[in-house]
């Protein structure tokens, strides 16, 4: 019973710890992706960029709908936007490319952590409800 406790308390350290660290990489994460995106801006100019970011953005989401029923297609995903927006964008470099499918994928990625659309299910056997439950007379 002890031990039990003891580990519950070793695990939530762990655990905490693991949280902020992540935490922590998702900023230093996203602080690099918004030097990256500035320095591009500045090398390109605000319209041009903008129009390239909409441009991938909407080759984005075409090849997420042409491979939407195939499971674990990220590699050939990467490769049909890369071929797709070199031809739309000729000249581009590999890294322009690597930063607008990041930058779109972060964003997208960012969007549905927001809206919880994918968090965890209710578990009553592990989960304690944040309600107060009434008892009726």
């Amino acid at each position: 019973m002890v031990s039990n406790q003891i580990a519950n308390i070793i695990a939530s350290g762990v655990l905490s710890v693991l949280g902020a660290l992540a935490s922590y990489g998702v900023t230093v994460g996203v602080n690099y992706l918004k030097k990256k995106r500035d320095a591009l801006i500045a090398q390109m100019g605000v319209d041009k960029y903008n129009e390239n970011y909409k441009l991938a953005q909407d080759l984005y989401y075409t090849v997420e709908q042409k491979f939407r029923f195939i499971p674990d297609a990220g590699k050939q995903k990467a490769d049909e936007f890369n071929k797709l927006l070199i031809e739309k964008i000729p000249g581009i470099s590999q890294e322009e490319l690597n930063h607008f499918r990041e930058a779109i994928c972060g964003k997208i990625n960012s969007e549905v952590k927001a809206s919880q659309l994918l968090a965890p299910a209710f578990d009553s056997s592990k989960d304690a409800a944040d309600v107060v439950q009434t008892v009726q007379k």
